[in-house]
Parts: C-alpha cells; structure tokens; sequence
C-alpha cells in the first residue's frame, strides 16, 4: 500500500491479513500544521492590538458599587476602566489598579464580553518610586477636580480618560 492520500472507509476492517492504512495522517497533517501556525500568529496579532485599541479610563463615582474592593479593572471591547473607591483613592491603590489592568492586557486577549476585576487588597513591598507617586498624586487630584457627571451606569462621580504616560 502506498503513501498517498488514500482514504478507507472506518468500517472497512482488514485486507490479507493486515490493518488497512487510513492514510489520512499523511495528507491531513500538513494542512493541520499550516492552520495551526496561521491561527497562533492571528492569535498573536490579537493579543499585540487588543489593548492598543481600547481607551484607558481613570474613574471614582460618588457611590461605590456594594463590592469588599479598593477598585476594580472593568475590561470590555474598546474600553478599559480603572474604578477608584472614592475612600481609597490615593497613589498607591491607583498604582496597584494600572498595574492589574498591564497584567490583565498581557495574559489575555481583549475580553469579548466584558471582564471584572476586583482589587481587595495590595501591598508594595518595596514602596512606589517618588517620582512614581508624585504623577499618579497628579492624576488623581485631576479626578477630584473634574466635574460631577455621569459614570455611565454607576451614577454620579468624576472620570478622564487615561493616557499612559
């Protein structure tokens, strides 16, 4: 029997004696391994665009959602949300927050559906950077400033659009 891509019915048994080749493995393979490698690299395409196209926005409304959370990452197709509890809004919870939103970005393709992550608790064992501390100071004292509006359907509260660095 030759090395072609003959196919034998899964019900075709034996033939002298032996097993009959199914030959599928020799002509399928190659296509698999094609398809394989195209949808890794449109997977990688993806997860390289994904957070580029989304916008980043700092966020503290007026009333908390009813979460045990200093903040939380809300991730959905085309937008991203940092949540700031209004009570913990300092450096180091916003830090914390762009930090999950970075690792976020990394380990996973743009959510299709939307993607929620609260953040209860946190520590920075080596402190944060001065120079850190005193831009993300600034940020958050433009939150405070920014006039009351509309967090979309979290009510009253103050938002900007997050530009990294």
């Amino acid at each position: 029997m030759s090395n072609t891509s003959e196919v034998t019915p899964l019900g075709a048994g034996r033939r002298n004696g032996r097993a009959r080749s199914l030959g599928v493995a020799h002509s399928v393979a190659p296509a698999f391994a094609v398809l394989l490698l195209a949808a890794m690299g449109l997977v990688s395409a993806l997860a390289a665009q994904a957070p580029a196209d989304a916008q980043v926005f700092l966020a503290m409304p007026a009333t908390f959602p009813d979460l045990d959370a200093r903040a939380v990452v809300l991730r959905e197709p085309g937008k991203e949300i940092v949540l700031l509890h209004p009570d913990e809004a300092n450096p180091e919870a916003l830090a914390m927050a762009l930090q999950v939103l970075a690792t976020a970005r990394r380990s996973a393709l743009s959510p299709g559906r939307g993607q929620m992550i609260p953040i209860t608790g946190f520590v920075f064992p080596d402190g944060i950077a001065e120079e850190e501390q005193r831009r993300l100071g600034g940020l958050l004292a433009q939150l405070q400033r920014r006039p009351l509006s509309s967090v979309g359907n979290l009510g009253p509260g103050r938002w900007m659009r997050y530009s990294e660095r």
